[in-house]
């Protein structure tokens, strides 16, 4: 299977930290988040990926390159504008051959990927998502399961929220109709801006055709100061 990697966010909340350092590249215990993410993916198989990119475009293909040194093969999709995540997904619609795997560049989502696309397979649905269980998920949306083990609903962030829930790990298996799912750009254009996680997901949940994967065990991502200290205690140790 192929992987999409969604790595063009700009990391505004790490700049006091990393400068203009894309946030994909924020080190992790000496080493770039992006390539502890691919070497994670090639121990589970996976052998072909796309990096969806934009700030920062060069600095990753400089890092990275072909992927050859890490065992993976890397094709680059390169936004011009910031596009969000169902943009990004959208610009690099031409790279889809088959059902294929999607990850946010800044979430480490440790669990079998090929389970993750069977669930989907089996159950009939377009998309599947990964989810973990938090202790506290009172600064995160969470995701609620219906009878059938799909997912229902995302709710948003509420402090109020209080005890275990789970949430998005970041960490997708699509069909390729998917895509046919998505807002139709203006005609010229080969994308427009949107979010994957609040223009397209809900309404795979409220129809009942997107599953879910509940993973035991933690998953890690950068996207704050705090999130980015916790999993530097993890893989800097």
């Amino acid at each position: 299977m192929k992987i999409f990697i969604l790595a063009g966010g700009l990391g505004t909340r790490l700049k006091p930290r990393f400068g203009e350092l894309p946030k994909a590249l924020a080190p992790l215990g000496g080493r770039p988040f992006l390539a502890r993410q691919l070497e994670w993916l090639v121990a589970a198989g996976v052998r072909d990926a796309v990096l969806c990119t934009g700030y920062g475009a060069d600095a990753v293909r400089a890092a990275l390159g072909d992927g050859a040194a890490l065992g993976i093969a890397l094709q680059h999709s390169v936004e011009e504008e910031p596009l969000g995540t169902g943009g990004a997904l959208q610009l690099a619609e031409h790279f889809v051959t088959g059902p294929c795997l999607v990850a946010n560049g800044d979430t480490l989502a440790p669990c079998d990927p090929w389970a993750l696309e069977r669930v989907r397979w089996e159950s009939g649905a377009l998309g599947a998502v990964a989810l973990f269980r938090v202790a506290d998920a009172a600064g995160r949306g969470r995701v609620e399961l219906g009878a059938d083990g799909g997912v229902a609903r995302f709710v948003e962030k509420d402090p109020t929220q209080a005890g275990a829930a789970w949430v998005n790990g970041g960490l997708y298996a699509f069909a390729p109709e998917m895509w046919r799912r998505m807002p139709r750009p203006p005609s010229g254009r080969s994308a427009m801006p949107f979010s994957l996680e609040r223009d397209v997901l809900p309404a795979l949940a409220a129809e009942g055709r997107l599953a879910a994967l509940p993973v035991e065990g933690e998953f890690y991502d950068i996207g704050t100061p705090e999130d980015w200290e916790r999993a530097e205690r993890r893989f800097g140790s």
